[in-house]
């Protein structure tokens, strides 16, 4: 089997900047990089860690997206339930979420007779 192939940091630094309406030069003078060294990861090349992170807090995307592509990072690859109920967990005030945890803890117990994807056994 062909293995995918995969978009190079430059490729994927570009999208995100264009995603977020910005330029790589202006992303890099804004977190006191230089861009000497854009060329060499436009060949494949692949910068610092550090750089990378800076680009990523800078950008508002992870590392995952930075590196993968928005919208194709492992960790934003939930579905449309899921994405529900992060809105309503994002909703709960901090000084409640603890009881809320524990509320959600001891009442969403799945009764033996229903296995783990809460299909009922015969």
């Amino acid at each position: 089997m062909k293995k995918q192939e995969r978009a190079g940091i430059y490729d994927q630094f570009r999208a995100a900047c264009k995603f977020k309406h910005t330029t790589l030069t202006s992303v890099l003078k804004a977190i006191n990089k230089s861009d000497g060294s854009v060329g060499a990861w436009k060949a494949g090349a692949f910068p610092r860690l550090d750089i990378v992170m800076d680009i990523a807090e800078y950008l508002d995307v992870s590392l995952d997206e930075l590196c993968y592509g928005i919208g194709k990072a492992k960790s934003a690859m939930i579905d449309e339930n899921q994405r529900e109920w992060l809105g309503i967990v994002a909703c709960i005030p901090s000084d409640k979420q603890d009881i809320c945890k524990e509320f959600l803890k001891t009442h969403a117990v799945v009764p033996e007779k229903y296995d783990a994807i809460g299909e009922k056994i015969s």
